[in-house]
């Protein structure tokens, strides 16, 4: 009798745990597809690079809209950031771009902050499907999932930077706005190319993390069986809230052992590439980081 019983019991938690992957990977394909041109937005345009300045301001109305279909309040924030050299602004006008966020307020009186953020911008005449509405893809999920989470002791920040691809120049911006707020940084996960998976072993990458932040994601990483390697990578968002003293940390796919995606700054980084079962065990994974750090 306890056999069957605990027969049942694992044959219902596995249930739960394919439909929940099923319905999240379904949830990505879309959210990823209109991204990066595979499908039409709801505005009926098709999204085919993410490079020039139309087609980011595209990808932002969609991130605007897809922020209010969960019921937050999209909020755009929109810069003017100089060249790192200062005598190239004497040949070309400085950088203009818009980052997208939102706040999904803690379910108790709080002034500490998460920041969940992804670059949506891509290089000129590519897709960007992995590189990077992936990592879009899963800070928008994890976020959505953890609004209805009854205990959030911290607020969370959703963000979308602008022109990652230039000089990050977006996170840069947004380094520099959330540095003039009152609030208290608890910590910044930006998440760049969560999409391939080539050897099939979940394997995930954490850039310069902090030993806290470290810990927290070893942790749930051993729980869920995956595998972690650290790596002082700095090319990507994260390396903006370090500069300014915020505690930060990059995580993706596994960049620095080149199982990674070959197709990044190309035409062929197209929806097809992407592993959904990868990016949505990512998510599951980063969503119950959060909901650690949360508690």
């Amino acid at each position: 009798m306890k056999l069957k019983l605990l027969l049942l019991i694992s044959i219902c938690a596995f249930s739960q745990i394919h439909g929940q992957n099923a319905s999240l990977v379904k949830e990505q394909q879309l959210f990823i597809g209109m991204l990066s041109g595979k499908y039409q937005t709801p505005n009926g345009e098709y999204i085919l690079a993410r490079g020039s300045a139309e087609e980011r301001e595209m990808a932002k109305e969609l991130l605007v809209d897809q922020i209010a279909d969960i019921g937050l309040e999209p909020k755009v924030h929109s810069y003017r950031m100089p060249n790192l050299n200062p005598f190239i602004d004497l040949l070309f006008s400085p950088f203009k771009g818009a980052n997208v966020y939102a706040v999904l307020p803690a379910t108790t009186e709080s002034n500490e902050y998460v920041v969940l953020g992804a670059h949506y911008d891509s290089e000129v005449e590519c897709p960007g499907a992995i590189d990077n509405a992936t990592g879009s893809a899963l800070i928008f999920s994890v976020v959505k999932h953890l609004k209805s989470s009854k205990n959030r002791s911290k607020n969370v920040i959703l963000v979308f930077f602008d022109q990652e691809e230039e000089e990050l120049v977006g996170s840069r911006a947004y380094a520099k706005f959330l540095k003039g707020k009152d609030w208290d940084i608890h910590s910044v996960h930006t998440f760049d190319m969560v999409g391939w998976d080539g050897d099939g072993n979940k394997e995930m990458e954490l850039e310069l993390p902090t030993p806290y932040l470290e810990d927290v994601y070893q942790n749930k990483a051993d729980e869920l069986g995956i595998p972690l390697y650290v790596t002082s990578i700095t090319s990507t968002d994260h390396h903006s809230f370090r500069q300014l003293g915020f505690p930060a940390i990059g995580v993706n796919e596994a960049y620095g052992k080149r199982d990674s995606s070959p197709y990044k700054d190309t035409p062929e980084d197209t929806y097809e590439t992407v592993n959904f079962d990868y990016l949505a065990g990512s998510t599951l994974y980063v969503l119950e980081v959060m909901k650690e750090i949360l508690k």
